[in-house]
């Protein structure tokens, strides 16, 4: 009786083994997207989205599968997820008028592919256009355009948000007519080195400053101005193994490549290198970069007439060598991801509604047509689970 008992007591812990290998397969295969988007006319944007989209993708194809939507929330145009997989959060972009902005904390249910509100609160400015979640998963930060400020705040044990802990408003201004107020439009933590950068386009700069857990502060440490003037910094990548940080300027269509001491000061400018191609003067409006997760190419899209994805090699000091031009077969490709697998780049296009798949040449870092294209009203950021 007991070699039976033990016997089933085996085959039912295979069969639970069998159970959860083949999930963690089912989720390796089809990484879950989630696509922000704009849901109201603004005075730079006419939203056709119902909130935040829930998709699967084929790691084989590069095909997107419908999931779900959100619940209804204001333009949840960017987003982070959090390292736990369990919360979503997005900035609500919107002018509040006499009142602050918002952003949103969504709690995801992966058995049912539901984001419920868990809470909203103020970004204390207007038009927050960036937010990520810190190392450690216990902050958020946001950065809003319209007031030039970044804004720190704790997450709770339910995975909602605190109300803010800290908040820097920015100071200075450039010379384009889109320069005339400091303008933050990204804040990130760098993922080695722990701290964070505000990439501000209004002001031309980036701010460095230091999370400090305790105190549940951004503790400002120094700012590098961006030459030359007009420049326009708007978001930046790093590269995954080497201290290079790459900046993309959007006004003026150029990345900056940058090397990092140890305690994170930028040492000189290593290349600038342009996003377009020779002879090109149309304006470029630079928008989204990304390091491939391999470190040998990066990426970077082109909005306003030219509507393509820059390819780069990056060679062993992380200068670039700019190797192709793909056109996003759309208008305004606002962001873009690469898949988990590093085998897709799929790229949102904003003003006609679609997301593209394309596949990336192992060898060559170049893009080819997969074919899938999907209907999505207003798309802006994509976040991978």
């Amino acid at each position: 009786m007991f070699r039976l008992l033990t016997t089933i007591l085996s085959i039912f812990m295979l069969s639970a083994c069998d159970m959860k290998n083949n999930n963690a397969d089912e989720e390796a295969r089809n990484p879950i997207l989630f696509v922000g988007t704009y849901t109201q006319k603004e005075a730079h944007v006419d939203g056709k989205g119902e909130g935040v989209y829930v998709f699967e993708m084929d790691t084989l194809t590069g095909a997107l599968k419908y999931l779900n939507t959100s619940e209804s929330v204001l333009s949840p145009s960017y987003l982070a997820v959090h390292p736990n997989g369990h919360q979503v959060y997005a900035v609500n972009e919107f002018d509040g008028g006499d009142n602050f902005a918002t952003l949103t904390a969504f709690e995801y249910t992966p058995e049912t592919h539901d984001l419920k509100v868990l809470n909203q609160v103020s970004s204390v400015g207007q038009y927050p256009c960036h937010i990520s979640v810190d190392n450690q998963g216990q902050f958020v930060m946001a950065a809003n355009y319209v007031g030039g400020s970044v804004v720190l705040y704790p997450i709770m044990d339910d995975g909602s948000l605190g109300s803010y802990a800290d908040y820097k408003k920015h100071q200075g201004s450039s010379t384009h007519p889109r320069q005339e107020a400091p303008h933050a439009h990204q804040i990130v933590q760098h993922t080695k080195k722990g701290y964070v950068f505000a990439v501000d386009l209004g002001a031309d700069k980036i701010y460095r400053y230091d999370l400090d857990s305790a105190s549940m502060t951004l503790n400002e440490v120094e700012f590098f101005d961006i030459d030359p003037k007009m420049s326009g910094p708007r978001h930046m990548a790093f590269h995954p193994e080497r201290d290079i940080v790459y900046v993309l300027n959007e006004l003026i269509g150029t990345i900056e490549v940058t090397a990092l001491t140890d305690s994170s000061t930028f040492i000189g400018n290593i290349q600038m290198v342009s996003t377009q191609q020779d002879g090109d003067h149309r304006e470029p409006a630079s928008a989204a970069i990304k390091v491939h997760p391999n470190g040998k190419y990066l990426y970077a899209s082109n909005r306003g007439e030219i509507n393509e994805i820059v390819i780069f090699r990056i060679g062993k000091a992380g200068e670039l060598a700019k190797i192709g031009h793909q056109s996003t077969f759309g208008k305004t490709p606002r962001d873009f991801v690469i898949d988990p697998t590093g085998k897709f780049l799929l790229v949102a296009n904003q003003d006609s509604d679609a997301i593209i798949t394309f596949a990336i040449d192992q060898k060559t870092g170049l893009l080819t047509e997969t074919g899938h294209e999907l209907s999505v009203p207003t798309p802006v950021c994509l976040k991978f689970l």
